[in-house]
C-alpha cells in the first residue's frame, strides 16, 4: 500500500452524522467504551459486514465534531484501508477525497444498523453481543499457524495443573485450571527461593501449554539454567526448540519494523527500542535520547543497511558533526555490535513461528544481557501487539505463542508503565500470548507506576522473602491483603505453594513430592 496514501488518510479528518454521533453516546455508556474511536470502529465494521455498499450520505444531513485518522483507525490502519478499498471497488489513484464518502457513509449506516440489533434485542447488552458476533468471519485472521519444527496451533480449551502433583494442601483434592476461558488472563507468575521448584514446575506448566496448544514457546534464559554445553535440558519436548548462546552466536532477528508499516507503529518502535538503550546508560540526557531516536528512526528508513551496526553508525555521525567522539550510549552501542548479539536474518513474523531458547549465560555483563532481554521483548510486543485478535473458539481463545522469562527481576527492574514488559501484560492477552514470569519474591514487582499484577491470570509463590511493600503489589492479584506469614517456610513445605487461581481464592497447593534427598 502506498505510504503517502496511508499518512494522508491518517493526518486527515471524518465526521459521524448527528445521528451516528448520538449513538455512539448511547452505545458508550451500555458498554463502557471510554473513546469515541471505539464506537466509531463498532459501527464501520458493522456495516462492512453487509454485502452491498452503503448509501451516501444525503448533502442536507449534519455533522457532529469530526475524528482525525490516527483515532479513528490507530494501528491497525491497514486491515481498515484494505477492508474499505476492497468494499468500495477503489483501484489505483484513490486519494482520501476518494475514500472520505465512503468512510461516512459505513459511518452512518452501521450506527443506524446498531440501532436496529439493539432494538432486536430489546435493549439486553449479552443478547446484542451474541447478535454482533454472528456477523464476524469464521475462523481466524492468518498468522503463525503452522511453522517449520511446529504443529499447527489447535483450538479449545487449555487445562492448566499445578506441577506434577497439582493436589489442594488441606484437602488433597486435584487442581487445575482453563488458561484461556473467557474473562481469564492467560499470563502467569511463579515465585520462590532458589532450589525452590518454581522454575520446574513453571516449565511443567509451559509444556502442557505448548502441549495442547500447538504454540512456539520463546524462552528468555538469563543464567543458562536450561542450556548445558550448548544442548537443551529439554529431552521429551513437544516440539523442535532452537538453542542460542548468546555472545557465541547471534539471535537471528530483524527487530527493527520495516518502513511501510505505518508511521505510527515506527514511532513506537524507535521510542521502545530509543527507551530500552537508555536505561542501560548512564548520564542520558534530552539530547542524547533526541539524537537516538534520530538515528535509529533513519536506519529504519534506509532498509538496505539494518541492525545494530547500521544505528552505531548513525549514531557515532551525529556525535562527529558535534564534534564529540563518545558517549555512554556511543558506548553501550559498540559494546552491543562487537560480539553480534542481534543479526536481522529473520522477520519477526519468521522468528516468532519457531520455538527457542535464548541463553544469556555468556554475556559477562548485566546491564548488556538486560538490554538485550529488553530488545527481545521490545520486538515481542511491536510483533503481537499489532496482530489482529487470536480467533475464538467456543469461548477460548486460541495461544499463538508462550513466552517465558526466567529470572524476570532483571526486567521487573524497570518500573515504567509503558515498558514493553507492561504493555505485554496488560494489552496481549487477546493476542493469543500467554507470559510466564519466573522471579524469587514479591519485592520484584514492587513500585511500579503501574499494578500490572491485577492483569495476571494466576500468582504461584512458593517460600520465599518478601517485603510490606512487595507483599502490598501482589494484594490485586491474590484480591485481599496479605501477610509474611502466608510465604513462609513454616507455611509452605517444600512442594507446597500459596496460589491465586482464576475464580478461587487463595490456597496452598502440593506442587510437587520432596525426594529423599530433600530436593524436587
Amino acid at each position: 500500500m502506498n505510504p503517502e496514501f496511508k499518512e494522508a488518510v491518517w493526518r486527515g479528518n471524518f465526521k459521524p452524522t448527528e445521528d451516528a454521533y448520538e449513538m455512539e453516546g448511547k452505545v458508550r455508556g451500555k458498554f463502557g467504551l471510554r473513546a469515541r474511536y471505539d464506537a466509531a470502529r463498532l459501527f464501520i465494521g458493522r456495516s462492512l459486514a453487509e454485502p452491498e455498499e452503503p448509501p451516501p450520505v444525503a448533502p442536507d444531513v449534519k455533522y457532529k465534531t469530526e475524528i482525525s485518522g490516527e483515532r479513528l483507525f490507530g494501528e491497525d490502519i491497514d486491515l481498515w484501508l484494505c477492508a474499505l478499498i476492497l468494499d468500495a471497488g477503489l483501484g489505483e489513484g484513490t486519494s482520501v477525497e476518494h475514500l472520505r464518502p465512503q468512510i461516512e457513509a459505513h459511518w452512518a449506516r452501521g450506527a443506524a444498523l446498531i440501532r436496529d440489533d439493539w432494538e432486536a434485542c430489546e435493549g439486553d447488552e449479552a443478547s446484542l453481543i451474541v447478535r454482533l458476533a454472528t456477523f464476524l468471519p469464521q475462523g481466524g485472521p492468518p498468522g503463525p499457524t503452522s511453522a517449520p519444527g511446529n504443529a499447527s496451533l489447535t483450538d479449545g480449551e487449555i487445562l492448566v495443573r499445578l506441577g506434577s502433583v497439582s493436589r489442594t494442601f488441606d484437602g488433597d483434592e486435584p487442581v487445575d485450571f482453563c488458561l484461556n476461558a473467557p474473562g481469564n488472563s492467560p499470563h502467569l507468575a511463579l515465585m520462590g527461593r532458589t532450589r525452590s521448584g518454581k522454575t520446574t514446575t513453571g516449565m511443567q506448566m509451559a509444556r502442557s501449554v505448548v502441549e495442547q496448544s500447538g504454540a512456539p514457546l520463546l524462552l528468555i534464559d538469563p543464567q543458562g539454567t536450561f542450556i548445558s554445553e550448548g544442548e537443551l535440558k529439554f529431552p521429551d519436548w513437544p516440539a523442535d526448540i532452537e538453542a542460542i548462546e548468546v555472545a557465541a552466536e547471534p539471535i537471528p532477528l530483524d527487530f527493527l519494523p520495516r518502513p511501510d508499516v505505518g508511521r505510527v507503529r515506527v514511532q513506537n518502535a524507535v521510542a521502545r527500542m530509543r527507551d530500552s538503550i537508555c536505561q542501560c546508560c548512564k548520564t542520558v540526557g534530552n539530547l542524547m535520547q533526541a539524537q537516538l531516536f534520530q538515528a535509529v528512526e533513519s536506519v529504519i528508513q534506509q532498509p538496505e543497511e539494518r541492525g545494530l551496526p547500521a544505528i552505531k553508525k548513525a549514531y557515532a555521525q551525529q556525535l562527529a558533526e558535534q564534534g564529540k567522539e563518545m558517549d555512554s550510549i556511543a558506548a553501550r552501542l559498540d559494546e552491543l555490535t562487537r560480539l553480534r548479539y542481534f543479526e536481522p536474518q529473520n522477520t519477526p513474523a519468521e522468528f516468532f513461528r519457531r520455538s527457542w531458547v535464548i541463553s544469556l549465560r555468556q554475556v559477562d555483563s548485566e546491564e548488556l544481557k538486560r538490554l538485550v532481554m529488553l530488545l527481545l521483548l521490545d520486538a515481542t510486543a511491536m510483533h503481537f501487539l499489532a496482530q489482529a485478535d487470536a480467533p475464538l473458539h467456543g469461548g477460548f481463545r486460541q495461544m499463538r505463542q508462550v513466552l517465558v522469562i526466567d529470572e524476570a527481576r532483571k526486567i521487573l527492574k524497570d518500573r515504567k508503565s509503558e515498558s514493553s514488559l507492561v504493555q505485554l501484560v496488560t494489552r496481549s492477552a487477546a493476542k493469543g500470548l500467554s507470559v510466564m514470569l519466573l522471579s524469587q519474591d514479591p519485592s520484584d514487582f514492587e513500585g511500579h507506576d503501574y499494578d500490572f499484577t491485577t492483569q495476571l491470570g494466576a500468582v504461584i509463590s512458593f517460600c520465599c522473602n518478601q517485603t510490606q511493600r512487595g507483599l502490598r503489589s501482589l494484594q490485586g492479584a491474590y484480591g485481599r491483603k496479605l501477610q509474611a506469614a502466608e510465604f513462609s517456610d513454616s507455611n509452605l513445605e517444600p512442594g507446597v505453594a500459596f496460589a491465586k487461581l482464576p475464580g478461587r481464592e487463595p490456597m496452598r497447593i502440593k506442587c510437587w513430592e520432596p525426594s529423599a534427598s530433600g530436593q524436587q
